[in-house]
C-alpha cells in the first residue's frame, strides 16, 4: 500500500512495504532516486536490528548463534498503519522471534511528518519485555544527483576524518586499514571512484547534519538525531544517479570484532520496556 502526504509545496509517497519513503517532491523538484532496478532498486529502506554484514552472516546474540540477513528484516516487510492525518503518517513493525534469527520481540515505528521545505522521519525501538535487547539501526536515503564526480558533501563542523576499507572478500571492515578523508575541513569532494570497495563510513565524526551539492546547486541537506555515524554508498562501476547518505548507529562488522553482536561498534543496547528515538530529517537547502 502507498501512502501520500501533501503540502501546498510538497509531496511525500511511503510505501507500507518496509515503511520506505519512494517519493519526496519539494517545490516541483523530486529529491528522491527513482529506484530503477538496473542499478538499485530501492529508494530509503531502514536497517534493522542489523547494518551491513556479520561475519558468515552469522553472530552469537543472547549467548546462541544466530542468521541475521545484510541490513536486517525490516526493510523486508510489511509495517501496518497507526495513524495518519494531514501531512503526518506512522507505521510500525512487530517482530516476533522465530527460530535461529533475532531471538527478541521488538516494535519498530516511523513516523513521518511532511513540512513545506522538509521531511522529518522518527524512528523509534520499542522493547515489550524485559531482557535488554542489542540492536543496529539505520537509515539508507538515496538521494539523486547527475553527475557524482560534479558533487560535494558539506559537512556541519570542520572534521578530521578517515574511512575503514571494506574487503571486497570477506565484506568486513578492515580496522587497521584506513583512508584519510578529511582534514580539519568541511568539505568532501564525491566521485564514483571513491566506492569501489563499497561503503565509505565516517565512524568517528562530530557533524550531526551534511548537505549535497552539485555544482553551486544544492541537491538535499540531511540532519540526523541520535543516530552516531553516516555512511555514504552508490554502486561501484555503474555511475548512478544518486548517492545514499545515511545516518547510522551500528555498521558491517571490522575484521577484529569478537562475534559477539552485543560487542559491536556502535551497538545499541535498550533496557526492558523502554523505547529508543531518532531522527531524520531531509530538506531541499
Amino acid at each position: 500500500m502507498m501512502f501520500e502526504l501533501k503540502t501546498h509545496n510538497s509531496k511525500a509517497v511511503i510505501s507500507s512495504e518496509g515503511a520506505e519513503l519512494k517519493s519526496l517532491v519539494i517545490g516541483g523538484r523530486e529529491i528522491m532516486w527513482c529506484a530503477d532496478p538496473a542499478f538499485w532498486g530501492k529508494t530509503s529502506p531502514v536497517l534493522f536490528p542489523a547494518i551491513g554484514n556479520v561475519k558468515n552472516n552469522k553472530t552469537v546474540i543472547g549467548g546462541r548463534e544466530v542468521s541475521l540477513s545484510k541490513h536486517g528484516f525490516a526493510r523486508d516487510n510489511t509495517f501496518v498503519t497507526v495513524r495518519q492525518s494531514g501531512n503526518s503518517l506512522i507505521l510500525a513493525y512487530n517482530y516476533t522471534p522465530i527460530k535461529k534469527s533475532y531471538p527478541y520481540s521488538v516494535q519498530l515505528a516511523l513516523q513521518y511528518n511532511l513540512f513545506d521545505d522538509r521531511i522529518e522521519i522518527g524512528y523509534s525501538v520499542y522493547n515489550p519485555g524485559y531482557d535488554r535487547i542489542p540492536f543496529c539501526i539505520g537509515a539508507h536515503p538515496a538521494i539523486a544527483c547527475n553527475d557524482l564526480d560534479n558533487c560535494t558533501l558539506v559537512f556541519e563542523k570542520r572534521e578530521k576524518a578517515s574511512t575503514p576499507v571494506m574487503d571486497l572478500e570477506t565484506r568486513l571492515f578492515r580496522s587497521k586499514d584506513r583512508i584519510q578523508r578529511l582534514d580539519g575541513t568541511t568539505k568532501l569532494p564525491l566521485s564514483y571512484e571513491m566506492f569501489d570497495n563499497d561503503v565509505v563510513y565516517f565512524d568517528n565524526i562530530k557533524s550531526r547534519a551534511v548537505k549535497l551539492t552539485e555544482g553551486k546547486k544544492t541537491l538535499a541537506s540531511i540532519a540526523f538525531e541520535g543516530f552516531e555515524t553516516l555512511g555514504l554508498w552508490t554502486p561501484a562501476g555503474k555511475r548512478a544517479g544518486f548517492i545514499c547518505i545515511e545516518p547510522w548507529c551500528g555498521s558491517d562488522d571490522y575484521d577484529d570484532d569478537s562475534g559477539v553482536f552485543e560487542e559491536k561498534k556502535g551497538i545499541q543496547i535498550l533496557g526492558g520496556k523502554k523505547i529508543a528515538r531518532y531522527k531524520m530529517t531531509i530538506s531541499a537547502k
